[in-house]
């Protein structure tokens, strides 16, 4: 007969306690990518007619997309808008690696002057894109009658912020439409021109957008001055758009925390896809008999452009570049994260921040939504309670998801959350709380003193 014991030891069941979690499903490095196809006549010449791109993207269809085997599933291959789409997509996936979500669709700018594109791909990923790459062959600026090179109202960048705003809010106003926060790096020419003047491109520094990023910027390789011919020459008429590195900079975003700069050289070396840069304009001249740019083009390498030169006509001015850095062989970075804004949010890390700040603060608060709140009798404002309470769940969703998340660095350095208990909440129906965040700090410039010295 068994014995009625049983084995020793020391056993654990484990027990739920049903407590909710306020760790949130981050979609920091969910990106999207929309080509502008009117350089070459709109969609049904970039998608090519009852082509497998043509029918995934008809119509302006957004389609997520993610590993590199599903760009060529989807259709886009060196046909599609004469290899533009398939170079960006292949240098995303080659920073980024698999198993990424990236978003992707096409438009036309001749048909959709105002790029409500980037508000449908948002609306259709959920709003849960946080960057969006548009690469346009519209130009930035024209060329006035004295040379000089102007921005004009109602240009692609200020098209680019309203849109954004709309989707995210205006800084300083109360946003009641849009909760699905982005920034968009945009990719375009200066000018409609064969020559470009470095020392002349216009200021975007000051433009107040701090949803917006322009990019410069190519890898100075046979391979890319074959597709941006192509590219310019699919019209009767000649263009000028630079192939650029939207893809790129989009490969970074996918795996850099909110807080992260793209231009952290310890994190985002370019090498993968590139070993030199160029701005991707200067000089063009056309060697039309070998359908090619010839060979005394200048297409303005990086490497012949001086600190000083790059700190005053590019960094200066507002735009983020692919850039070398002494001592570093073989090694390409882009400059920084800025936006054109200099502000608060003059960085796409601080936006990014901002932004999911907003995201996790905002899902803490909605179950609250319609709920009822206690109030100080003897006062007939917010009893001490109830601001306490509201004032952990903001406290709690930024700790959870952006002081400690996971074993990853704080993505901030500092919180606080401010709700006033004198609120009428009973006349008004509603409670004001604000909070705030202290960024991380960036050093994007190092200083050194160096020297000898006769003891240490």
């Amino acid at each position: 007969m068994a014995t009625n014991t049983n084995l020793g030891g020391v056993f654990t069941t484990d027990i739920d306690s049903k407590r909710n979690s306020n760790v949130f499903l981050s979609t920091e490095n969910v990106v999207g990518l929309i080509f502008d196809t009117s350089i070459v006549g709109g969609l049904e010449a970039a998608l090519g007619a009852d082509t497998l791109a043509a029918t995934n993207f008809a119509g302006g269809n957004v389609v997520e997309l993610n590993t590199s085997k599903d760009v060529t599933e989807a259709g886009i291959d060196e046909t599609v808008l004469a290899g533009i789409a398939k170079y960006h997509l292949d240098c995303f996936f080659s920073l980024a690696g698999g198993t990424q979500r990236i978003f992707v669709s096409f438009m036309n700018s001749d048909d959709d002057p105002d790029f409500e594109a980037v508000e449908k791909m948002q609306l259709v990923s959920g709003g849960i894109i946080y960057q969006i790459g548009v690469w346009t062959g519209k130009p930035l600026a024209k060329k006035n009658a004295d040379d000089t090179y102007s921005i004009e109202a109602g240009n692609v960048c200020a098209k680019l912020e309203a849109v954004a705003e709309v989707l995210g809010g205006k800084v300083g106003i109360t946003n009641y439409e849009g909760n699905a926060p982005l920034n968009i790096l945009v990719s375009a020419p200066i000018l409609n021109e064969a020559v470009i003047d470095i020392k002349k491109l216009p200021d975007l520094s000051g433009m107040n957008m701090p949803k917006v990023t322009a990019l410069l910027g190519q890898a100075p390789s046979d391979t890319v001055h074959e597709l941006m011919y192509a590219i310019n020459h699919v019209k009767d008429t000649a263009s000028y758009a630079p192939v650029g590195c939207v893809g790129a900079a989009l490969g970074c975003l996918a795996v850099a925390p909110a807080n992260e700069s793209i231009a952290h050289v310890a994190s985002f070396n370019l090498a993968a896809i590139m070993q030199d840069a160029e701005l991707g304009f200067g000089k063009l001249v056309e060697d039309a008999d070998n359908k090619k740019y010839a060979a005394e083009s200048s297409f303005t390498n990086i490497k012949t452009i001086g600190y000083t030169k790059r700190n005053t006509y590019l960094h200066k001015n507002g735009y983020v570049f692919l850039t070398n850095h002494d001592g570093l062989e073989n090694s390409i970075f882009f400059s920084s994260d800025q936006t054109l804004s200099t502000g608060d949010y003059r960085t796409l890390a601080r936006c990014r921040v901002m932004h999911k700040s907003r995201r996790v603060v905002r899902r803490a608060l909605l179950p609250r939504v319609n709920s009822n709140v206690e109030i100080d009798a003897s006062t007939g404002t917010l009893s001490a309670s109830a601001v306490a309470e509201f004032q952990n769940l903001v406290i709690e969703a930024l700790d959870k998801n952006m002081v400690e998340p996971g074993t990853s660095k704080p993505q901030i350095s500092g919180r606080t959350c401010t709700i006033d208990a004198d609120q009428n909440v009973l006349d008004t129906d509603a409670i004001d709380i604000e909070y705030a965040l202290v960024p991380l700090g960036v050093t994007s410039v190092i200083n050194v003193t160096e020297g000898f010295t006769s003891t240490i």
